[in-house]
């Protein structure tokens, strides 16, 4: 079974993510704003501070410090009784009391000294509120603070910044839905499309992609449409495999039938063997190629204990002819299961059972055991034979007839394609003596 993580879809993670990256895009740029608007202000403000600084000094050229007095003085009476004060002097005498200004005192915490200066109202005696300033001290060393508050900005940000989260708040619902909606859109189109699949691993061949899928000329429209025409083709192909090989199946039968029946009529003990052999590869060779060419089984969780058994059971009776102890050992899977189709789990396990009974000299062991770990069951076969040429299961089944592993290839063939069919890993080796065949499945549940 997938992962957790693997099963969030790929899609909405996506989209969740552009849409946190756009809301931090947004922010991003507001925050940009602010900070210009701000940085703007204080030039602005600097920019009119210091020219006029060089005004005063002009007015004040020949008067000195007691025209810098006037001139304060006169601008601070110009400012409305109503309105703040945007406007902010403070000459202050050699000994720090104030001369002259609108400012009760020089800013707390900082130097009567030249330079640009920032501040709040209430550390020079005034209403409260951002200002920024520049200083400078004059012939004689009389300090001369010019400020200017930032008042209008300050409103502007009180109005500007309830603006951009009401925004923020739009832009961040509208995305939202727009997201879910093309999230749950393509969810439930990946679904249906899913559902296609299930349908095929049952073995229905007329599964197609909705019609409501495949409109509107998208990407997964035309995905839809080549699923559709592949499942198409895909009906044509297994159909006429199907038909040739009942056709063939059915001649090839009737055909070593009667040799069979002619041969017991002759009494030709000899070719009534080989035709009974003949007649068994053929049964083999369709159910291989049933596994094979079939796009789908109808599967279920089977109990992997009473699969090995049933499987053992039907050869216990050959086992004792060849005078062969064949023990079944599943005390490590009880309550353990496996998800596929019991007939050809059962088809696999009888043939690598009847292979290693094959193989095995009277009054040696072949071990059939399951065992069960956290997420997976291992069926092994073990017998007490001569080994194969090699463990690796191409080699081997290449191999067919040849050698001291005679009569693995084609049942290995056989239970490669049902493996292959539930997922299953197969994991050959010589025991000496002996050979050992292991299918590990996926626990089902797991």
């Amino acid at each position: 079974m997938s992962s957790p993580a693997a099963q969030r879809p790929l899609l909405r993670r996506v989209l969740i993510a552009n849409l946190l990256l756009a809301l931090l895009l947004y922010v991003a740029l507001v925050a940009a704003a602010l900070l210009t608007l701000m940085h703007a202000a204080e030039r602005a403000a600097h920019a009119d501070i210091a020219a006029e600084m060089r005004v005063l000094a002009r007015h004040a050229e020949a008067l000195k410090v007691i025209a810098f007095a006037d001139e304060i003085e006169y601008r601070t009476q110009l400012e409305p009784d109503d309105a703040p004060t945007q406007g902010l002097y403070l000459l202050l005498r050699r000994d720090g009391s104030k001369f002259v200004g609108n400012l009760e005192r020089w800013p707390d915490g900082l130097p009567a000294a030249a330079g640009r200066l920032r501040f709040d109202g209430a550390q020079a005696g005034v209403s409260a509120g951002r200002i920024v300033g520049a200083a400078t001290l004059l012939e004689g060393d009389f300090p001369l603070l010019v400020g200017r508050r930032l008042e209008p900005v300050d409103a502007m940000l009180r109005e500007f910044l309830p603006a951009a989260l009401l925004g923020l708040a739009g832009f961040a619902a509208l995305a939202s839905m727009l997201t879910l909606r093309t999230a749950r859109q393509f969810r439930q189109r990946i679904v249906a499309t899913n559902a296609v699949f299930d349908g095929l691993r049952r073995g229905d061949l007329k599964q197609r992609v909705s019609p409501d899928i495949i409109v509107g000329g998208d990407e997964l429209a035309r995905l839809g449409s080549n699923i559709n025409r592949a499942l198409a083709e895909m009906e044509r192909l297994v159909k006429g495999l199907d038909a040739f090989s009942q056709t063939a199946a059915h001649e090839l039968n009737r055909e070593l039938s009667h040799l069979h029946d002619e041969a017991r009529a002759s009494g030709a003990s000899r070719f009534v063997e080989t035709t009974e052999r003949l007649i068994e590869l053929l049964r083999q060779i369709l159910t291989l190629a049933r596994i094979e060419a079939s796009p789908g089984f109808e599967t279920r969780a089977l109990d992997a204990s009473a699969l090995v058994s049933a499987a053992a059971d039907v050869y216990r009776d050959a086992a004792q002819l060849g005078a062969v102890d064949l023990v079944v050992d599943t005390s490590g899977a009880t309550g353990a299961a496996i998800h596929g189709v019991e007939e050809l789990l059962r088809s696999a396990l009888m043939n690598l059972i009847e292979n290693a009974l094959k193989h095995s000299p009277p009054g040696s062991t072949v071990k059939v055991m399951a065992r069960a770990e956290e997420q997976a069951v291992t069926i092994s076969v073990r017998d007490q034979g001569p080994g194969a040429s090699s463990e690796d299961l191409t080699q081997l089944i290449a191999a067919g007839s040849n050698g001291p592993a005679a009569g693995h290839g084609f049942g290995l063939r056989l239970v490669q394609a049902v493996a292959i069919r539930h997922g299953a890993r197969i994991l050959l080796q010589n025991r000496q003596p002996g050979f050992e065949v292991t299918l590990q499945f996926s626990r089902s549940g797991a």
